[in-house]
């Protein structure tokens, strides 16, 4: 009776403890809550609305990604430095920040959701920098235990004091103020700040600087959230949340901005986060080339390029107002000997492993000039397309090479340069460009938005054409997001001077809204489906002469639209 009673006891102990002990469970995130931290003074991305509500784009994902795994969001912003000591200490779950190799000695890191950058900004008539270097004896602004700060620790030149405030937004106000020189702020907090406060005499007076990963940062003791968060924030992707919480939160900075603008803002940050995140998924989840593995298919497409049997075909490319050719694009086709055709996807990958790629496209190159020297005289005159990667650009023996083989033919020549995840030479890149304008020879970014779509990059580049990818065109006519980002890419390219291109167009009507929305070139199975050199030669010759017939005369090329394959 009495062993009874005490095992009695000893679990009415028990169920009273865990009673006392629930309401600290129930706030773990592994118990259905996620405690989300941030800075309450971080607009548009975290701060506390008019009404004392947390609100902005990192504080709508992280009640996304607390949706998407089944917990309960609770959301506490305050100052940025308690945030962080609150973090470090383990009484917060998640917070929204910067990457940096400091950082990562005390946090864990998702996956990257968004590519930032930091701009020097300050009143007009202040000298315009380049880097970080070249501040001297000067006041520059930073928020406190923000990134800003600690880069200037380490790169600033001499003489410069830091202002360290509270807030980013602070330190454009200080700037407007006089008191100090310059601010160094992430460029959508510094634009926003300026229109929200009309610092009219405040501007950004760098290129952007600091590209950093943003992420979600946890405590060091909460290792089990990242692989969940992670996969969360792959599902919110491929969902379309995070792409249509940049367009509603980013894309929208400036309430006075006109609308074309404002569509360009908000594609610009859909393109950041659906560029990294379409590359990172890519890199991930792409099926292994059946090359990759395979060093006697390897030898066979080194002798296929030594022996010059690589074949190409030409995909015509449509001016979208006039209905004029305008050039054609070339296609590389191998035909094996054992194993019959191959498409691109099965052997490229496999030349850039195997650093062949070079090679292989001065090889099509060449061929391609030989066969664009049969088109008929055209003004302006017509261009041939051929693919490059940004690296082959570095090799300043592949570039001799290239600008060889145009011989007199640069004008007619467009580089299509494709993306990679990192430019490893950009100094060299830099060198090349304006060797290969000099012999007429233009430059093309291929595939925008879908690989490493790093604005810095764009602005090494100074293309003379942008290309939509077709991953953005394939369901224009049914997906507001891919019109805001086609819109924006748009904006953007023409504000560059450049022309933009449209690629995978397969009917009309997507052909006519890209041509309203003021798109310069198409090309796609719609328009026409690639063919060999010598079709194409017949079209542009068809078309040339059935211009002549209808107009009575000669004439160079046709201004009708032209047949549809």
């Amino acid at each position: 009776m009495r062993r009874s009673w005490c095992l009695a006891g000893l679990h009415a102990i028990a169920l009273l403890m865990l009673a006392l002990a629930w309401p600290a469970a129930a706030s773990d995130g592994a118990s259905g809550t996620l405690r989300v931290g941030g800075d309450a003074n971080y607009p548009p991305y975290q701060f506390i609305d008019e009404d004392g509500r947390a609100d902005g784009f990192d504080i709508a994902l992280a009640r996304a990604v607390a949706d998407d795994l089944g917990l309960e969001p609770r959301i506490e912003l305050g100052e940025w430095d308690d945030t962080l000591d609150r973090l470090t200490r383990g009484e917060l779950d998640l917070v929204p920040m910067f990457w940096s190799a400091e950082r990562e000695q005390h946090y864990l890191f998702t996956q990257p959701f968004l590519i930032r950058h930091h701009a020097l900004f300050g009143r007009r008539g202040q000298p315009e920098l380049e880097s970080l270097d070249e501040l001297a004896n000067v006041r520059v602004a930073v928020q406190r235990a923000g990134l800003a700060a600690e880069a200037l620790r380490k790169q600033a030149g001499s003489g410069v004091t830091l202002l360290e405030l509270d807030t980013e937004s602070g330190t454009l106000v200080a700037v407007d103020r006089g008191e100090a020189d310059y601010a160094l702020a992430p460029t959508g907090i510094g634009y926003y700040t300026i229109n929200r406060n009309a610092l009219h005499d405040v501007i950004a007076l760098s290129p952007p600087l600091l590209e950093r990963k943003y992420v979600f940062a946890m405590p060091r003791a909460r290792a089990d959230l990242v692989p969940r968060i992670d996969a969360s924030l792959e599902r919110l992707r491929a969902d379309g949340v995070l792409n249509d919480l940049y367009v509603e939160w980013i894309g929208n900075l400036n309430p006075h901005t006109s609308r074309p603008w404002r569509m360009v803002a908000a594609g610009l940050a859909a393109l950041l986060v659906i560029g990294f995140f379409g590359h990172l998924w890519w890199r991930r989840s792409r099926p292994a080339a059946p090359g990759d593995d395979d060093p006697a298919l390897i030898a066979d497409l080194r002798d296929a390029i030594a022996g010059g049997r690589l074949d190409f075909m030409l995909q015509p490319k449509l001016d979208l107002r006039s209905g004029r050719w305008v050039g054609a694009e070339l296609l590389v086709r191998w035909n094996h000997p054992q194993r019959g055709p191959l498409a691109p996807d099965e052997f490229v990958p496999m030349a850039e492993q195997a650093r062949v790629i070079g090679t292989m496209n001065l090889h099509l190159l060449r061929c391609g000039l030989q066969q664009r020297r049969q088109w008929p005289q055209a003004e302006p005159p017509l261009h041939l397309s051929v693919n490059v990667s940004a690296n082959d650009l570095a090799d300043a023996q592949l570039v001799d090479d290239i600008i060889d083989a145009c011989g007199q033919a640069g004008t007619g020549l467009m580089l299509e340069v494709t993306e990679t995840d990192v430019m490893r030479e950009p100094e060299r890149v830099a060198e090349a460009l304006p060797r290969l304008r000099e012999h007429g020879i233009r430059i093309a970014v291929d595939d925008f938005g879908a690989g490493h779509s790093s604005l810095v990059n764009l602005r090494r580049l100074a293309p003379d054409e942008l290309k939509i990818d077709k991953s953005f065109v394939a369901s224009l006519l049914n997906s507001r997001s891919d019109q805001a980002i086609v819109t924006a890419i748009v904006g953007l390219a023409h504000e560059l001077g450049a022309t933009v291109a449209a690629e995978g167009i397969e009917d009309e009507a997507t052909q006519r809204w890209l041509a309203d929305a003021g798109c310069d070139v198409g090309q796609g199975f719609g328009i026409a489906r690639p063919m060999t050199a010598g079709e194409f030669t017949a079209l542009l010759v068809a078309q040339q002469a059935a211009n002549n017939s209808a107009q009575g005369g000669p004439e160079q090329q046709s201004s009708s639209a032209p047949p549809r394959e």
